[in-house]
């Protein structure tokens, strides 16, 4: 069902935090007890307001739902600039592959959000489209380190190569959150499975430029 226009972003700072107090219960509310079975009001109880205050911001459910998957796709593109921005260039790759896995391991371990959109991928194409979006950008922006490790690499085989890792790694942190129980261990193998197809394509880091943690990685690969 689509959802009525979703209401403008409010410009005064009481109005945005109950804003985003509302919409940080609806993330708690459709994650505990999924969308269908969810209501606005319980979404009301959970923010500590009116179901008016509710209907001011968000017109119904869905737009809820629909404000959730934005915001959620936003944090997510932060998250990804934020891995991008520090001091890229000088770090090793395969430490970097450790870390961004790492990180989307913890945001959606611990974002409602993500929990909420998780369980209501069958609803709507919006995070299908939107994430597909993001992934390309997400691919793009990893061709300049991508090529700053291999500068003999091609543009092609570049976007190749980040496409396919940015995909990778979205698909395997998504089945990870389903299979709770192994998803640490899925994770783990995500980060060989990408240090050895990537090895295929960049030179590997000299072993004094790496962190003992990445070096104990590496022995523990070996030994596999």
């Amino acid at each position: 069902m689509p959802s009525s226009p979703p209401r403008a972003v409010p410009l005064q700072s009481r109005s945005r935090e109950r804003r985003a107090r509302i919409l940080d219960a609806a993330a708690h509310v459709f994650a505990e007890v999924g969308y269908e079975a969810a209501t606005t009001e319980a979404v009301a109880e959970r923010a500590r307001t009116s179901i008016g205050s509710v209907y001011r911001f968000f017109p119904n459910k869905r737009a809820l739902l629909e404000a959730l998957i934005a915001s959620y796709l936003e944090k997510s593109r932060a998250l990804f600039a934020g891995l991008l921005s520090e001091d890229v260039l000088g770090t090793p790759w395969e430490e970097l592959i450790s870390r961004g896995v790492d990180m989307y391991a913890r945001f959606h371990e611990t974002e409602p959000a993500f929990r909420a959109v998780f369980r209501t991928l069958h609803m709507t194409d919006q995070l299908l489209v939107e994430g597909e979006a993001l992934n390309r950008e997400n691919a793009m922006r990893l061709e300049a380190v991508v090529l700053h490790h291999a500068p003999a690499m091609s543009a092609g085989d570049a976007r190749v190569v980040t496409t396919f890792t940015v995909e990778l790694v979205s698909a395997m942190l998504a089945v990870a959150a389903h299979r709770r129980k192994i998803g640490p261990r899925l994770l783990e193998e995500t980060k060989k499975a990408l240090l050895a197809y990537l090895s295929a394509y960049i030179p590997p880091t000299p072993r004094g430029k790496r962190s003992k943690r990445r070096a104990t990685m590496d022995l523990a690969l070996s030994r596999k």
